[in-house]
This record gives structure tokens, C-alpha cells and sequence, in this order.
């Protein structure tokens, strides 16, 4: 008796999933609510002719099931019959979080973006559409020429730094897209990072030495503002000092060292600490030195 009611409780609920599986089977597009990507194109030939080139429109290779317009825009059958914008969702012109939900459906568990949630850009309340332009085929699918332009038209700041003299390789390029040897994704990942600033690793010294090796290696004598940050003496995205640094020196090198020896005081214009590379003259092994008589980097 026992075996044959707990055969029942099992059997119930497979014949009701078998039953509105049969029911959705038999309702047409229009009863569910979908009108297909072929009554989209109807109005929408153009819009669904250059996403057919999009990598969006090759997801199903990638394993996302029932791609297409309505995956982001929503059941679009109301639509197409009354012709009204009301009755189909638009990420464009929704609330950034609500905008930004749809692209995250899919998109929110890959690396680069896990850390969306709760990033500058999000708490700014950014969203996707303010960057990309999902129908469109262009590389990275952005809303603007190149990477360089969607950043620095927030940006001013960097855009400024960037035009002085000392600087990244961000604006040499002879490549059709402008964009130059580095980008903003280089060192900085838009879309959540770890680190401060968005900066794509632990901390700003472990993004810099993806590129300045030589400088991380241990060393005999270390000059501490090294190890510990380099922004303390130089300026990522561009100085009027050499070398991208934040002051000149020999002032860059007293705002730690006034001790009261030669580095203290205004200096003479001709002098040897202020002249030429100044500091840098006698200590030119200022990341540090294994040399066993460098105690001061002189060597």
C-alpha cells in the first residue's frame, strides 16, 4: 500500500509537467507572447540585417539557447500587432540598472565583468548601452569610434593628460582605428576590477610590472616609495616632467629627503644637485641596486 502511494506522488507531477508541456507546444508565437526574429525584420530590416554580422547573433555557437531581438527587447507580439513602442522593451531607454539586468543575464558570470556589481561605473549608474551599441558590428561593439573616445568623453581629465609630452603610447598609432599602442583596457578594466581606479590587477605596481619587469625583481638596496607605490613618483597618464613624473626634480627627490645635507635648500641654478638630471647625476639607481657597494643607489 505504501510502495503504491509514493508511486503515485512520483507519477502526479509527471503527467502535469507532460500536460503544460503539451499546452505551451500548441500555443502559437502570439499566445506566448514572442513574435519571432522574421516579424521583426518586417518593420526592422535594417537594424536585423547588420546584427546578422554581430558576434550577438552567433551566440548559439556559443551556447546560449534561443538567441535573438527578443532575448534582450522582451516578448514583442503586442508589439508588432499595435505598433506601439510602449509595449516592447528598450535597454537604451530604460533605468541604467534595469538597462544593464538584460546584458548581465548573459554576460554576468564572465571574468571581465564579475565585478560590475558595485563598481565605480554602476554606482555612477552607468549603463551598457551608454558604451555599446549592441546592433552594431564594430570591435568591442562600441558606441564610438574607438575605446579612447567612449573613455575620455567622461574622462577630460586624462584626455589633457594625455596631450603632454611625457606619456603612454595611447595616442601613437598608424592604424586606421586611431587607437594607439596601448589603450584604456590596458590597465584598466571598465567593467569592475579588483583593484582602485578599475585598474585590472592587485595593485597599481602589479599592473605596471606586466610591462616594467625589471623592475620588480628584489634588489639588494631598495628605495622604498618603489616597493610600495609607484604613483608616489610617477603619473600614469601623463606629466610635462620626464619620465611621467609628478615633480620635477631635484623637488621631487626633497619632498622625502631634507635632511639637512646637499639635498636641502633652493641650490644654485649651476649647481651639480639641481643641474641636469640633478639627483639623478651621482644616484642614477633609483628603482635600486645590487650592487654590494650601492648602499645609496650610486651604483
Amino acid at each position: 500500500m505504501k510502495k503504491t502511494a509514493m508511486r503515485m506522488k512520483l507519477f502526479l507531477p509527471a503527467v502535469l509537467a507532460c500536460c503544460l508541456l503539451l499546452a505551451y507546444v500548441g500555443l502559437s508565437p502570439a499566445d506566448s507572447g514572442y513574435a519571432g526574429d522574421d516579424k521583426c525584420k518586417e518593420c526592422h530590416e535594417g537594424v536585423v540585417g547588420s546584427f546578422r554580422s554581430n558576434i550577438h547573433a552567433k551566440a548559439a555557437f556559443y551556447g546560449a539557447k534561443n538567441a535573438g531581438c527578443e532575448s534582450c527587447h522582451g516578448p514583442a507580439a503586442a508589439h508588432a500587432e499595435a505598433g506601439d513602442t510602449a509595449k516592447i522593451r528598450n535597454p537604451a531607454k530604460l533605468a541604467a540598472e534595469a538597462s544593464s539586468a538584460a546584458c548581465l543575464s548573459c554576460h554576468g558570470k564572465d571574468k571581465g565583468r564579475m565585478f560590475w556589481k558595485g563598481s565605480v561605473h554602476d554606482s555612477q549608474e552607468l549603463s551598457c548601452t551608454g558604451c555599446h551599441k549592441v546592433h552594431d558590428n564594430k570591435r568591442k561593439l562600441l558606441a564610438k569610434a574607438d575605446e579612447k573616445e567612449i573613455c575620455l568623453s567622461c574622462h577630460g581629465e586624462v584626455r589633457a593628460s594625455m596631450l603632454k609630452r611625457s606619456k603612454h603610447p595611447l595616442r601613437d598609432s598608424s592604424s586606421p582605428s586611431g587607437e594607439g599602442k596601448m589603450t584604456c583596457s590596458s590597465c584598466h578594466n571598465p567593467h569592475g576590477a579588483r583593484g582602485e581606479k578599475l585598474v585590472d590587477a592587485k595593485s597599481f605596481n602589479d599592473k605596471c610590472y606586466e610591462c616594467h619587469a625589471e623592475k620588480k625583481a628584489p634588489v639588494l638596496w631598495e628605495h622604498s616609495p618603489v616597493k610600495e607605490d609607484c604613483l608616489t613618483c610617477h603619473t600614469p597618464h601623463g606629466s610635462s616632467n620626464d619620465k611621467m613624473l609628478v615633480a620635477k626634480v631635484p623637488r621631487l627627490c626633497q619632498e622625502c629627503h631634507m635632511q639637512g645635507r646637499h639635498q636641502t635648500g633652493t641650490l644654485a641654478t649651476n649647481s651639480v644637485f639641481a643641474f641636469n638630471r640633478s639627483c639623478l647625476n651621482c644616484h642614477p639607481m633609483i628603482h635600486g641596486s645590487n650592487n654590494p657597494s650601492g648602499p645609496v643607489l650610486q651604483r
